[in-house]
């Protein structure tokens, strides 16, 4: 993987950090319990020290590993890809929405002033 990638993925796991770090503190203050949020996925061994990873919304298995130490790993990282491709979302969602929004207004300011400049 590329260095910069790499810089860039420990800038995003830091700041994700920082922000369930400040979210606990947030609770904290206001004097309530902090929410506990289910893990999206689970590791069930499969036998002979084999492990696997199974979604819990679906029920479909996402991968296989050899010891529970790099099963919990995978685990981790497919529920840090998951936060990641969720936040993406709706970041795009939000720029789609904007997006809209300034066609909808570029257009009505056009219609305006094809109306005036028909009338002259």
């Amino acid at each position: 993987m590329n260095q910069t990638i790499r810089q860039s993925q420990a800038i995003l796991h830091g700041l994700r950090l920082r922000t369930s770090l400040a979210t606990a503190e947030m609770y904290q203050r206001i004097g309530r319990d902090e929410p506990v949020r289910a893990p999206r996925f689970n590791v069930v061994p499969r036998g002979s020290n084999t492990f696997e990873v199974i979604e819990r919304s679906t029920g479909t298995a996402k991968g296989e590993r050899f010891g529970h130490d790099s099963a919990c790993q995978l685990a981790q990282q497919l529920e840090d890809n998951a936060d990641f491709f969720a936040a993406r979302r709706k970041s795009m969602k939000k720029f789609a929405h904007t997006l809209l929004r300034w066609t909808a207004g570029g257009a009505l300011m056009l219609i305006v002033f094809a109306y005036y400049g028909a009338g002259y």
